[in-house]
């Protein structure tokens, strides 16, 4: 009986540091829930400019949501400084990880449509420039936009401004739910029909895809408005 004891407490410690192991490997990877817009509002369509297509932002959030900071990623000379400085006036939800804020990047594609070009399902070039790796979270890489068509106007409609979604992308990068954070009717059944055709790429962290989301806006010029 002694010659077994003293065998057992020989293996314990080294029982103990197999179920520690066990345990550290057992643990769940962090939770990152990205940043997203609580509140939306307008953006111009420049009365001096006719120029059509979409605009990539790139915007630095803090840990209360506070912008610090906006790059532009896709650019339209003409409308790319106006839609800069609209986006400052909107609220955020910093993103979080394991239920504590951080700070963090959001994506904003606005796409600008003078109306009068009845264009319906156009292909959009790719971006000019590709989404950096979040300088605010580096292993937190945001949802890529891959190919975008225009939103067609609707006939006898003579609203105009931007309509603002919010769209949940999930871990294929498909669209699983489509918020509208500003509405225009008629124009936002047409801009969410839009948003059908579009093609996105999965945000990811730690080289894992995530449910992410990104905001899109269609920014509408009236066919009737007057021509610069």
């Amino acid at each position: 009986m002694k010659r077994i004891f003293n065998v057992s407490t020989s293996v314990l410690p080294m029982m103990l540091a197999a179920a520690w192991a066990i345990t550290c490997e057992a643990k769940e990877p962090a939770h990152f829930v990205p940043a997203n817009v609580s509140k939306a509002g307008n953006i111009p369509y420049p009365a001096s400019s006719l120029d059509a297509g979409v605009v990539t932002l790139s915007l630095d959030l803090d840990k209360t949501g506070q912008l610090t900071g906006v790059g532009i990623l896709r650019d339209i000379s003409s409308v790319s400084g106006p839609a800069a400085a609209a986006v400052r006036s909107w609220t955020y939800a910093p993103a979080t990880l394991d239920g504590k804020p951080v700070a963090s990047t959001l994506t904003i594609n606005i796409v600008y449509d003078p109306g009068f070009l009845g264009a319906d399902n156009i292909p959009l070039p790719p971006p000019s420039q590709v989404q950096p790796i979040s300088t605010k979270d580096p292993a937190f890489f945001p949802a890529q936009l891959n190919t975008a068509t225009f939103a067609p106007y609707p006939a006898k409609a003579k609203a105009q401004g931007a309509v603002v979604l919010n769209v949940t992308l999930d871990t294929n990068g498909n669209a699983a739910n489509v918020a509208t954070l500003r509405d225009v009717p008629p124009l936002t059944a047409s801009a969410t029909g839009a948003l059908k055709n579009w093609n996105f790429s999965a945000a990811t962290y730690e080289g894992k895809p995530i449910q992410s989301h990104i905001v899109v806006a269609f920014v509408f010029r009236s066919p009737s408005a007057p021509l610069p």
